[in-house]
């Protein structure tokens, strides 16, 4: 059996007139579950909050929904530019020419 020790730390905010805090959770364990259960409360007495819990993963089984997501960028100009070589125009009564280097 293995004992463990997890503690928090917190030092005092500026202008405060709470001072600092030390949270220490001491603990056996046989089990790595037991280890991770453990380190759950233990963060929530910190003041962490999620939904769920902690758990191992195996990298197997992630999936990665990035490799999924697929994007049309056929209606995209090559040149990085939707307009043709030049074009003139007006902006607030200026007249502009647009230039496209390629």
């Amino acid at each position: 059996m293995s004992k463990f020790t997890f503690i928090c730390q917190e030092e005092s905010l500026p202008f405060s007139d709470i001072g600092s805090s030390k949270r220490t959770v001491e603990f056996n364990a046989d089990s790595l579950s037991q280890i991770v259960s453990e380190f759950e409360h233990f963060l929530r007495g910190c003041g962490f909050f999620f939904e769920g819990q902690l758990d191992f993963v195996n990298d197997e089984e992630i999936v990665h929904k990035t490799n999924d997501v697929n994007f049309d960028f056929s209606n995209i100009p090559q040149n990085n530019w939707p307009f043709s070589t030049q074009m003139p125009g007006t902006i607030g009564g200026a007249e502009i020419n647009f230039v496209s280097e390629k």
